[in-house]
């Protein structure tokens, strides 16, 4: 049982650096649609381990609320570790690895930046005891 997973294993890996595509060969301004070994090494490889991280990601976010509510940063920690890896595995096109499909911004904050007027005017922000 062993070996014959073995050789399956190997026969699959071994077929994907065989596959030849004609795009290869073909100049890019030539080309029509997508590159099929990149297609499917992103449903074969890169996918299934979206959606582990996915689920990782998820099970860290959980441990870590303890730590993110105090500190108000339980949006940011929710999109680093469920909406990205989320979007990675579910939204992005099927072989696009490309600077086109970098982190896109999930979720705006409509918080104003923190004013320096209190550092400004000599005053730290953190309280002093009395």
């Amino acid at each position: 049982m062993k070996r014959w997973l073995a050789a399956l294993v190997f026969c699959l890996v071994t077929s994907t650096f065989l596959i030849q595509s004609p795009a290869i060969a073909t100049p890019a301004k030539y080309r029509v649609g997508h590159d099929p070994v990149a297609m499917m090494a992103d449903g074969v490889l890169a996918r299934p381990l979206g959606l582990v991280s996915t689920v990782i990601g998820s099970a860290f976010f959980v441990v870590t609320l303890p730590f993110t509510i105090p500190s108000d940063s339980v949006g940011a920690a929710k999109r680093q570790l469920i909406d990205y890896p989320a979007w990675f595995t579910f939204k992005r096109p099927l072989g696009e690895f490309g600077r086109r499909y970098e982190r896109p911004i999930i979720q705006k904050t409509n918080k104003p930046a923190p004013s320096d007027n209190a550092t400004e005017n000599g005053a730290s922000g953190i309280p002093q005891g009395s």
